[in-house]
């Protein structure tokens, strides 16, 4: 990790002659697209496109795609999975090439588009407001029409599903401590509100996964913001203060639903047993996944397939295969859609090579951010804003990846995007801080 730092330290210094200026236009469509992610479906796939295609374009008018982020590798490592999976797997002829790999393939791309940029402070500003904004209005629209159509949870436009919806909101949750640190008034009101709106949509979505990774984030958040400003005990009183004010808030009338959810997750079942229990049954996905992953080890069965590689059927073949009884083991095996765990997921879909390179893209975007969030005060405020962002940003898709696959859909293409503007704009301004 220090050899990682040292050498982006020294990209920093060096980055003027090599980063690539963000041009109006592409600032234009991926302040968009940050803002449409959770909210229109067709726009955030037509401004994904856009931004490729301008990107794209620009770069060869200017005869340079600008320079890698520290962390790109593994993107393309995953976006090389994502293709090669469908097409090793035993479950090509049940998984189309495109239908499998096309969403990831856009979310990786525009990963990497968007880490080949810099952004200036004012720039970096302009797209934090844009997907704070996106955020509060996925929250106050999702309610008004929860308090419509008397679904059991809220959900946003885009998203569709609760669980996801949540976790949008922690990428709204880390921008919005970041914007905290912005030295304009406007800024910090605009990251107050994100603050604000997505607890206001944890609450009623009763996702625990997103609670407590939203009580990880804010408790970083708040020492990240203090740090500069207050002793270090009364730093740690305010992160004491966040448990209290959670307590205060699960007492609240509006909390009765996610109070009683989390009553009887711990209650019922206790951790691990038969029923809904605290994991909700997530160990169970764990001990599926290693039950048949063997059968496509190194690159996974594709994308999507998680549902297919772990039915019951090919989990009792793979048991009746080694001489055990499946139905005498059948309580320790679960079914679902997906891991519910990002590691969980990755193995079955994109396999051993897959979890190595998830784990090594966090570990190197931890030791990016992780140094220059928590420096003292002779960090410039631009530098410290920008790897706020990408520092909270890494802990909650590693967090609460423990508890959902954080990096797919429409949280996950926000999550890897505020990556890499993070990096952008974190570059730029080291840049600038070593220019004559």
């Amino acid at each position: 990790m220090e050899f990682i730092r040292k050498n982006a330290d020294r990209e920093g210094a060096s980055a003027r002659l090599s980063l690539r200026s963000v041009s109006a236009t592409e600032l234009i469509i991926l302040a968009l697209l940050l803002f449409a992610l959770p909210l229109f479906e067709a726009p955030k796939n037509i401004f994904s496109g856009l931004l490729i295609i301008a990107y794209l374009v620009r770069s060869a008018m200017l005869r340079y795609f600008g320079r890698a982020s520290p962390f790109e590798i593994p993107i393309w490592v995953l976006l090389a999975l994502t293709l090669i999976a469908p097409l090793t797997s035993e479950y090509a002829g049940q998984l189309g090439l495109l239908e499998s790999s096309q969403w990831w393939l856009v979310i990786g791309l525009t990963a990497i588009v968007a880490g080949r940029l810099d952004y200036t402070p004012s720039q970096l500003r302009i797209l934090l407001a844009a997907v704070i904004l996106g955020g509060v209005w996925a929250v106050v629209d999702s309610l008004w029409v929860w308090s419509l159509n008397g679904k059991t949870y809220p959900e946003f436009r885009s998203v569709g599903h609760v669980n996801p919806s949540a976790l949008y909101m922690l990428n709204v949750l880390a921008a919005g401590f970041a914007a905290l640190l912005s030295d304009k008034r406007w800024m910090q009101a605009i990251g107050v509100a994100g603050i604000v709106a997505a607890f206001a949509y944890f609450v009623p979505s009763r996702s625990l996964v997103a609670m407590a990774s939203g009580l990880v984030v804010t408790t970083l958040g708040l020492i990240i913001f203090l740090k500069d400003r207050f002793s270090t005990r009364a730093i740690w009183g305010s992160a004491f203060a966040v448990l209290i004010a959670f307590m205060a808030l699960l007492a609240t009338p509006p909390s009765a639903e996610f109070r009683n959810e989390l009553v009887t997750r711990i209650t019922t079942g206790g951790f691990f047993g038969e029923g809904d229990t605290f994991l909700s049954h997530r160990d169970s996905l764990f001990f599926t996944a290693l039950e048949v992953y063997d059968r496509n080890p190194l690159f996974g069965t594709g994308l999507r397939s998680f549902h297919i590689s772990t039915d019951p059927e090919v989990v009792r073949a793979e048991l009746e295969a080694d001489g055990r009884d499946y139905d005498a083991e059948a309580d320790r095996f679960f079914w679902s859609s997906h891991g519910h765990n990002l590691w969980t997921t990755t193995l079955i879909e994109r396999g051993l090579v897959g979890v190595v390179t998830v784990t090594v893209f966090l570990v190197m975007v931890f030791a990016v951010f992780t140094r220059p969030a928590f420096a003292g005060a002779g960090v410039p405020s631009d530098q410290k804003l920008a790897a706020t962002l990408g520092f909270l940003t890494v802990t909650y898709i590693t967090f609460a990846g423990l508890g959902q696959t954080t990096t797919y859909v429409e949280h996950g293409q926000t999550g890897m995007i505020l990556l890499s503007v993070a990096w952008g704009a974190l570059a730029a301004s080291r840049a600038d801080a070593t220019t004559p």
